[in-house]
């Protein structure tokens, strides 16, 4: 991806900075292109940095006690990703973070990021606003586990994250929706056959 391109995208995503600002931003930033499955947070591991999604989706998960993984984020294009716990305590990572499908990312220090919140202001925008996001979709996804049935789950989950169906597998999907990939494929099965 060219850099233009990446600085059209942070453009539109924080419309609230001065172009110099986004410009700074970027410097900060290094633009890297990853395969699918590359692990970007290892679980456990001290971690120092953020993403910017500028191409692609990452998924967030942990390994339960049975040895079964269980998607916690599943995070879309132009959003950024980190680990809560390296975020805001500066503990290991408690989720590994992952490429699904091919992904063009903007790595982030979270040191040059406060330095940039210090020098300038508005950064806290980016931050606060990237919080919110993250906030609001963690308590969409929580009150839609707790009171949808699974077939009003994936209903609800294309019409607002229908990017998802085209860039994760059907097994990230059913795994984030809490329902197992046979499960999801006959909901997609009875969709289809409603429409036909």
């Amino acid at each position: 991806m060219e850099q233009a391109k990446a600085l059209g995208i942070l453009q539109e995503s924080f419309s609230f900075l001065q172009p110099n600002e986004i410009q700074q931003f970027f410097n900060i930033c290094k633009l890297i292109k990853v395969k699918n499955k590359t692990v970007l947070i290892k679980g456990g591991d001290l971690n120092a940095k953020s993403f910017f999604i500028l191409e692609g989706l990452i998924r967030g998960y942990f390994t339960n006690e049975k040895g079964i993984e269980k998607n916690i984020f599943l995070r879309p294009e132009h959003t950024l990703t980190g680990d809560p716990s390296s975020l805001f305590h500066n503990l290991p990572a408690k989720y590994t973070f992952e490429a699904v499908g091919d992904c063009v990312l903007l790595e982030i220090n979270l040191k040059d990021l406060g330095t940039l919140i210090e020098t300038y202001p508005r950064f806290n925008r980016v931050y606060i606003s990237s919080l919110q996001e993250v906030v609001s979709t963690l308590i969409f996804r929580v009150e839609s586990l707790i009171d949808k049935m699974p077939e009003k789950r994936y209903e609800q989950l294309i019409e607002t994250h229908p990017q998802f169906f085209q860039k994760a597998y059907n097994k990230h999907i059913a795994n984030y929706l809490g329902i197992t990939s046979v499960s999801l494929s006959r909901i997609i099965k009875r969709k289809l056959d409603k429409r036909n």
